[in-house]
């Protein structure tokens, strides 16, 4: 099929990847309401049902670089068609569990499907859709991400509310199936990349052991020190398979992702960017709950939606921002998207025990506009300052980056939080500990947030590869 059709058709095609995305992030957020119901049924405490998360979480960062280069070799055909394989296997395992052995076995199961979807999803928009319209295809599919998480919570509290914590999973079965269903039906029309070489084994296991034990040390922070021999063993296991990455990458034949992407500045400044977009972004994602419950004393259901907030002004203004930056470019939106997480971040700062529910949802409603008018054109700038037959493995870099700035502004916020709570527990209010231990935290997310900032101000101005293709 000529590139003409393809466009033609780019909706069908983008049908198949908006569904593997909206099944990722839903599955992803849903499940976050069942886990106490979870530990009752299974009878297991917090610590282990909390691997029921990790577990997703570190197969899915471990494998995305690797899938995204295989996909590279396979096609999108046969990524989508494993994708949802693995994801109805695992759903199924899942739902049938009755320990919480198997149920972990079935997240990682589910997480190998996910990894696939959320690895390649950039890269399917960037190729179906035209590049006048690369900022559009983006954008429709960051809005499914922002659909995924702002439907989850509330479907699966009124599911449990009916239903067993095992209907969370069967919900997944049909979607999956009609999935399969579109991707045989309509992706047979895509031609196989014709790349003939196998997927280099030495860079996919480095690099995944690499990610999976940075992840896990730095997930580990939460509850020990940097002085904990557990910590410094993963970052020491997560150094070496680094080093073993770095080494086979630059064997000729034996690269996975290839070093010369990063020598294109448009490319490793979008980046740098985006790393610095989760960090700072992600440290108040994880303390505000906390301050919601702890400090203000609101119910789970009240917190719940404030929460939506961040995901509703994504979902309204990514397919918005991607439109733009395909008349005007990234640069503006992705400053103006910066501009509104240091705005969004600083009014949170200023957060206290008596702080007006209206202007706790107005900064939460900024950072979000900041969130969804960055990450568009940041994306489609990434996505257009590569050749077409790295379009893959660039979605699987921007998934994997996104993964590892969260895990990293996390451990960074609890880490600063558990520091400044002890050096303030004279203060003896416990509202007023929190309050006064969480502004210096974030103060960090603006400053790394300025960081940010000024990529984007630097950010060169070049003309996108695939229009010159």
């Amino acid at each position: 099929m000529d590139t003409a059709q393809i466009y033609a058709r780019r909706y069908k095609f983008f049908a198949v990847g908006a569904i593997g995305t909206f099944m990722a992030t839903l599955d992803g957020s849903i499940l976050n309401v069942a886990l106490p119901t979870i530990s009752e049924n299974l009878h297991c405490d917090i610590h282990l049902v909390a691997w029921v998360l990790l577990s997703y979480s570190l197969t899915l960062v471990s494998l995305m670089l690797p899938f995204g280069a295989w996909t590279q070799i396979k096609g999108f055909a046969f990524a989508y068609q494993f994708g949802f394989i693995f994801f109805m296997a695992g759903s199924t395992l899942c739902a049938l569990s009755h320990s919480i052995e198997l149920l972990i076995i079935g997240r990682v199961v589910q997480a190998i499907g996910t990894a696939m979807f959320a690895a390649i999803g950039p890269g399917l928009a960037s190729t179906v859709f035209p590049p006048e319209e690369r900022g559009k295809g983006l954008g429709l599919m960051v809005m499914m991400v922002g659909a995924g998480f702002m439907v989850g919570p509330p479907l699966g509290g009124m599911m449990l509310s009916f239903l067993p914590w095992q209907s969370l999973f069967l919900v997944n079965l049909p979607v999956g199936v009609l999935g399969l269903y579109m991707t045989a039906k309509y992706f047979r029309l895509l031609e196989r990349p014709a790349i003939h070489r196998k997927l280099p084994l030495r860079g996919a296991v480095s690099v995944a052991v690499a990610l999976v034990t940075l992840v896990f040390g730095l997930s580990m922070l939460k509850d020990h020190l940097f002085s904990d021999w557990q910590v410094w063993v993963a970052g020491l296991i997560s150094l070496i398979a680094t080093a073993v990455f770095i080494h086979a990458e630059n064997i000729p034949g034996q690269a996975l992702i290839g070093t010369d992407i990063f020598r294109n500045k448009q490319f490793s400044v979008a980046v740098a960017a985006q790393t610095t977009h989760f960090i700072s972004s992600s440290g108040v994602a994880v303390l505000i709950p906390f301050y919601l419950e702890k400090v203000r004393h609101l119910e789970p259901r009240q917190v719940s939606l404030y929460l939506v907030i961040v995901p509703i002004a994504m979902f309204m203004l990514a397919p918005l921002s991607g439109k733009m930056s395909d008349k005007i470019g990234p640069q503006k939106l992705t400053i103006a998207g910066m501009v509104g997480l240091v705005l969004g971040l600083y009014m949170m700062s200023r957060l206290d025990i008596n702080t007006a529910g209206l202007y706790i949802a107005a900064s939460l409603a900024v950072i979000g506009g900041g969130v969804g008018l960055f990450s568009t054109p940041n994306s489609s700038a990434m996505m257009g300052a590569v050749r077409p037959d790295q379009r893959a493995i660039t979605s699987s870099i921007l998934a994997t980056n996104r993964n590892i700035g969260m895990s990293m502004g996390i451990a960074l916020a609890t880490g600063l939080f558990t520091y400044f709570q002890t050096r303030y527990a004279q203060l003896g209010d416990e509202r007023l500990i929190f309050v006064t231990s969480y502004r210096p935290v974030i103060y960090v997310a603006v400053g790394i947030a300025m960081i940010g900032l000024i990529l984007c101000l630097a950010r060169p101005v070049t003309k996108p590869v695939d229009t010159a293709a």
